[in-house]
Order: structure tokens, then sequence, then C-alpha cells
């Protein structure tokens, strides 16, 4: 049986290979793009969860409510390691650790700029990655002992043993080599190249030991059997215990959702990556779906070229189920056929796909579980997709079929017609969602951001740069070049500035409903006029005034955080320093446009500077030629790194930008195979219709009349699968924009670009064949009769 459905299957393909090739060609590219999907939505889902016990590992999170704001972060109290360990005995291990940092590791008269993290001892009993040399046991308890990844010790040490060897750590002193790791997976959401003890980091940032201030991430593991949600209710309210005034709770989040769901806003997750590894699984699926469609409406519509072969078939004995299990085999043959061309063309395209999501993706033919997904995909899509044209060709009856009277009937005219409206409706929404992604994009890239980040280069204050003359002499140099304008120094960038506090700003009248997280910013002179930042009221910093290091600007919103009648000169204390508001800086956006402005305070302190920032006329690659030639002059043991900031800024929406492409990508395709699904039909109702055109080009119907009647029908459907995507279209998007505190309004030009894209696109593939007929020699098509 099953040796006669494939010898039946491949003179039928070989029969109709205009109808089989574009079977083939739309299920192979629906199976591709759904399988690159999937495979990028299978790699997202693994991200963490290769650690040992990744169950009853956990984030330290916290939510602080500031006024009935709460603002969700990772970092934590320095003391709170401790206490939890002591005060909880749910706690199996509590580690410490900083975000990423970097050191300069010299070995001999080599050095290497590398990015790693400063943690206490439980950390590697937490985060189980197997040790190649060296141990876990007792592992960064001793202050000058470092732990180093396997490609880092290659680097530095290459093929020889590294454990008991000594490195200099420039700014730390010699470190010994306790251990080497084995390099952190790609799927790690955490990532590090060594690994630093604890205490020395702590003893010098001794404000960490204040219950106050937050700058350091804690991890949990739990011992076994604990219930996270129930500690959570134990630990809320752990810090207000030991810190009077606290607006600190806290809670734990697991590490194995923390990749996805790692969005938060008034206290509560929300969003994160999940959301657009839900949004590319419905694409996935949907495409899917369009290819199965095509096969199916491309099969019924040709079912009169098959009527006869069924009608002969049951006469000389075949059953219905006989004929059932021939149409799926058929089916199911070609679409297994598809898959197989299919998995060539994801291992041409995969490389592409990590190169756009940055990723390191895999596909192979020795892969079983990739392999068996591949042809689990080809079985399932043969058998949906065969299943209804397998019902309808083998339901004709014979008598009706030999004597000629057979017509195909009108409820399934019905069906194929819905399933056109259906592929439209997916590609139409594609098109809105695609069209309003690049606006908002668009939007990002063009927004004001309250300074200029164009031509403006930063790089770190690191080695000799340190050096308060040295920098200073950095800082004269570069203006004395044609190629810069202005230069200053800062805590941190206008678009991360990454330190904040509540309690460390203060004024008379400052009461409990003035509690405010306010972001803190340390410059130095011309750091107002270096970014082109717009002064409302007051002054700049003036460095000759000695008295302008206790003075602070502020922005609008730390002016009506304040809640004072007029802000400017009023007397405040900053950290420790007394002085006033000098000026009110016009509000800028110092992170993603996803958030608010927030309030922040700039202090006169450029000691405390970890980046030059330097403003150039244009003439880049000249100074960043000069900048590098300054660099190694003045500080040799360090290379020479530096970033712009309009870049650092589009990174920020490197997520969207990467979403935006793929939607781009896998809605064209869509559109494509909705596209052949159409051409087929259009060809096959241009064939019916034959005779017809024949007649009416007779009686003097001309091309464009022809055209028309030939394509309202299919216009029609595709206006219908328009009006019902439009308002779908819309509610999604506008909830997904919702994640944007500065966005764009959806307008009506969207819809009218894709309604037009739609109708266009189905023109023009419908009205080929429409010319084609309606060109065609009357004569010929009327012949026979």
């Amino acid at each position: 049986m099953f040796k006669t459905i494939i010898k039946t299957a491949l003179r039928v393909f070989w029969k109709e290979r205009a109808y089989a090739l574009l079977n083939v060609l739309g299920l192979t590219v629906g199976i591709t793009a759904s399988m690159l999907l999937l495979i990028y939505i299978q790699g997202e889902k693994q991200y963490d969860q290769f650690y040992s016990d990744v169950d009853r590992i956990y984030q330290m999170m916290e939510n602080q409510d500031y006024s009935g704001t709460v603002f969700t972060t990772s970092a934590n109290p320095g003391p709170l390691k401790d206490a939890m360990k002591e005060a909880m005995p749910e706690v199996e291990h509590f580690a410490q650790f900083t975000w990423e940092q970097e050191r300069l590791f010299t070995n001999g008269d080599q050095s290497f700029k590398e990015t790693g993290r400063v943690a206490s001892e439980d950390f590697f009993h937490i985060f189980s990655i197997k040790f190649i040399e060296g141990s876990k046991e007792n592992s960064l308890v001793e202050p000058t002992v470092l732990y180093l990844s396997q490609s880092l010790k290659e680097k530095i040490f290459g093929e020889n043993i590294a454990l008991g060897q000594s490195l200099s750590v420039n700014g730390w002193g010699e470190y010994r080599v306790g251990g080497v790791f084995e390099d952190v997976p790609t799927t790690s959401s955490m990532t590090f190249d060594f690994v630093m003890p604890y205490e020395p980091w702590f003893r010098q940032n001794d404000w960490l030991e204040d219950w106050g201030n937050n700058g350091i991430r804690g991890m949990v593991k739990l011992q076994p059997g604990v219930d996270y949600q129930a500690f959570n209710e134990k630990i809320e309210g752990f810090v207000k215990e030991r810190n009077e005034g606290s607006v600190v709770d806290l809670f734990l989040f697991p590490l194995k959702d923390l990749y996805l769901k790692g969005s938060w806003e008034d206290g509560k997750q929300s969003g994160g990556r999940i959301v657009y590894v839900r949004l590319f699984s419905v694409v996935a699926i949907f495409i899917l779906v369009i290819a199965c469609i095509n096969f199916m409406n491309l099969s019924t519509a040709r079912s009169t070229k098959r009527a006869k072969e069924v009608g002969v078939k049951k006469v000389v004995g075949s059953s219905r189920k006989q004929l059932v299990f021939q149409f799926i085999g058929e089916s199911t043959i070609m679409a297994l056929i598809s898959a197989l061309l299919s998995g060539l063309f994801i291992s041409l395209l995969i490389p592409s796909l990590n190169e756009l999501i940055q990723r390191e993706l895999a596909f192979s033919y020795q892969n079983v579980n990739q392999i068996g997904l591949l042809i689990g995909v080809g079985l399932t899509v043969g058998v949906l997709a065969g299943s209804y044209p397998a019902m309808i060709l083998s339901s004709f009856k014979p008598v009706s079929v030999l004597k000629g009277s057979f017509k195909t009937s009108g409820w399934s005219n019905g069906i194929r017609k819905g399933l056109v409206v259906f592929q439209f409706l997916i590609s139409t929404f594609l098109i809105i969602s695609t069209l309003v992604i690049h606006q908002q994009m668009e939007f990002v890239k063009n927004k004001n951001l309250g300074y200029q980040k164009e031509n403006i280069v930063y790089l770190p204050i690191e080695g000799d740069l340190a050096n308060e003359q040295s920098a200073e002499l950095f800082m004269s140099r570069v203006l004395d070049n044609p190629s810069f304008t202005n230069i200053t120094v800062a805590s941190n960038t206008p678009i991360n500035i990454g330190s904040s506090t509540s309690g460390g700003y203060s004024w008379e009248g400052k009461t409990d409903q003035n509690e405010t997280l306010f972001n803190v910013l340390q410059v130095g002179e011309g750091f107002i006029e270096t970014l082109g930042m717009e002064m409302l009221e007051g002054r700049t910093f003036d460095p000759n005034l000695v008295s302008d290091t206790l003075n602070v600007i502020i922005n609008e919103q730390t002016a009506k955080a304040m809640n004072v009648e007029d802000p400017l000169n009023y007397p405040v204390t900053f950290w420790g320093r007394t002085g006033k508001v000098i000026g009110i800086v016009k509000d800028f956006h110092f992170s993603s446009l996803h958030q608010n402005i927030d309030p922040i305070v700039i202090s006169l302190r450029p000691e405390n500077a970890n980046y030059f920032i330097a403003k150039m006329n244009g003439n880049t690659e000249a100074g960043i030629g000069y900048l590098e030639d300054l660099t190694k002059e003045l500080n040799p043991n360090y290379p020479f790194t530096y970033r712009f900031l309009d870049e650092t800024y589009e990174n920020l929406y490197r997520g969207e930008t990467t979403i935006g492409l793929l939607a781009n990508y896998f809605s064209g395709i869509a559109i494509f195979i909705s596209l052949l699904g159409l051409f087929g039909l259009a060809s096959f109702a241009a064939e019916q219709r034959i005779k017809e055109i024949g007649i009416r080009k007779v009686l003097g119907a001309g091309i464009l009349n022809l055209m028309l009647i030939m394509s309202k029908g299919f216009l029609v459907l595709v206006g219908i699968g328009f009006l019902i995507a439009a308002p779908l279209a819309y509610f999604f998007m506008d909830n997904w924009l919702g994640d944007f505190e500065y966005r764009i309004q959806i307008s009506a030009i969207v819809f009218l670009i894709a309604g037009v894209a739609s109708l266009l696109i189905t023109i023009m593939t419908v009205g080929y064949h429409s010319i084609r007929a309606a060109s065609a020699n009357p004569v010929k098509s009327l012949r026979y009769e």
C-alpha cells in the first residue's frame, strides 16, 4: 500500500509539477522560517538552565517605595549577606558580587584588560561551574587569590599550568591564581572571565557597610524543599527591621526566570524578553498555518482535476479510507521533502541569524533533537495540511464524476475563501506591526534627549590618567587639538548614570512625603557646556569658586520633588556637604525612553570622575587617532578604549531594533508565502474561466475590464482580511507601545499604507494571470466547443 502511495504521489507530482513546485516552495519557506524562530526561542529559553540545582537559586531583589512610586532593583545593602545567613536557616548559600568590572592583568611584559566580578566565598557553590585547575572548595576566601576562566588562562599563560602562578592586578597588587574554571556558557545571563575575592573590595568601599546604601548584588541558594514564596513573606521587612526609615522590601526571584522575565513595573514583574518569545512563537505558528493553508487551497482548488481518478478508483473497489490515506500520504511526502530542503536552508541561514541577534545558535543534521523536531514539523504539517483536501477529494460520488455532472460544492469554495481571508489577515497584521515598530524606533533615534549625543566620545579614566596632574595634562593636550571643542570629566555618561541616593540629598522642610530616589552625577567643569544641555535658571559650575564644590545643579524633576517655592539658591545638603542649588537644568533623558525622566543631582566633584567626555568638531578619524596616540603616551600600560555616546544610546534599544528586523524579515516571509498561494489560486481561476474570458473578448470586453472581473473576488477577500486585522493590530501594538514612557501615537497613515500595500500586492499577483488570460487568442480557448 505504501509503495502504491509513493508511486502515485510521484506520478501526480510530475504531472502537476507547477503546482507541486508551488506547494513545495511554500512549505519549504514556511518550515524554514518557523524552525529558525523555534531554534531562536529554544535558545532564549535555555538561558541559565545549565546550572545544577537551578530551581533553588534566586536573585535577591528589592522594592523601594518612594512616596507611592515603587522602584525595583537587584542592588542590595552590604551587611545583608552576613545578617541573612545568620538569621535565616532556610539559606544554604548567599553570595554577594559586583556588576561587571574591568581589571588590567599584567604577566611579565604582557598586559590584558578583562571583564569579571568581585564576589564572596559562596559564589562558586551557587554557580556550579566546573573547575579545570584547582577546586571551588574554600574558594574566594583568601584576599589575594583570584580565579580565571579557561579562555583567559590560555590568553595569559598559554598551555602552562596557571594554578599558583602570580599576576599583577593594576590598582590591587599581586594576586595568585587559585583555580581555573570552564568558560561561562553563552546561555548565561551573567558573564565573567575572572572572579576576585570580595573582602578587599568591600574594605575599600566602606560605604557598603551602611544599611541605607545599595551597591552590591546578591544570589541565594535555598535549602532543599524551601518554598521561596513563603520565604519572601518572611524576609519582606528584613531591611526595615535593621534600618529605621528604610523604604526597602526584599524578595527573591528565580534565576531560571530572570533572563526572560527580569522586568518590573510598580514593584511587580511585567513584560521582559518573554513577551518577544511569546510573540515569535505565535509568528512561527502563523507562518506554518499560512503554508498549510496554501497547500489546502491549492489541493482543493484543483479537486476537479482529480475527480475522475477518484471516481474510477471508487468504481474498481477503493474505499474512502484508502483514498484518504493516499491523499494524506501524498501531502506528507511533499511536506517531508520540504522539511529536508528546509534543513539545508536553515544551515545556510543560521550564521546570518546569529550575526543579527548576537547569539551562537546552531543547527546540525547530527543533532537528534533538532532533526527530530524538523521531521516532526514536516509530518505534522503533512497530516494537517493534507487532511482537509483528503476528506474533500475522497467524498466525490463516482456516478456524478463519471457522468460529467460533478461540481465542487459551495461549502468547499466557502472554506477556501475563508482560508484566503485568514492568510491575508495574518499578513496585514504583520505589515501593520512592522510599520509601528519601525516608526517607534525612528522616534527613539530622532528624539531630542536634552543633550547632544552626536560627535561625543568618552573614554575611561584609568591607570596613570587617574592621577590628577596626568588627567589635567591629558585634557589640556586634547583641547590643543583642532579636532576637539570641549572636554570634561564625569562619574558616568549621561546615558548610564548608575548611582543614586535618597537620604543623601536633603533640604530644609524635607519630610517623609518627599522621600525620593535621586540619581547622582559627579562632574568636572564644562560638563553642561560639553553636552550642550539647556539651563533653565541659574548658572553652571565655576571652577574658580571653591564654594561650588558644595553646590549642586538639579533638573526640573528634582525641583518638583523638593516642593519649595523657589529651589534656586535654596540651601541643600548633599552627601555631607552643605551648599545651595545654583542652577536648574532642563530635563534630559539619562535612561531609555521606556522610563520617565527621574530626579537628578549634579555636583562638582571631578575627583570622583570615571570618564573623560570630549566633544569633536566632526573630524572623528583624525580625532580618534590623536586620542589613541596621546593615551599611549600618557598611559602606556593600558589599551586604548573609547565609545561614542550616540552608539551607546542605540545599544539601549538593541533588543527592540533586533526584534524590528526579525519582524521585517518574517513578515516578508509570511507575505511571500501568502502570495505563492494567491499566485496558484489565481492561475487556477484563470484556467477555469478561460472559455468565459474567450467569450467576453469576442463580445468586446477589454483587457482592463477582464482584469477587474478576475481580480474583484480576490480583492474582496483581501479587504475582509484587512478589516479584521486592523483593529487587532491596533490593540496589540498599542499594548507594545505601552512599555515606552515616550512613544508615538498610532496614526491612520499606518493602516492606509498596510491596506494599499495589500491591495497592490493582490492586484499585481492576480493581474499577472488576468493579463495573460485576457491577452490569449479567444479562438484557441473556444475551439473545443
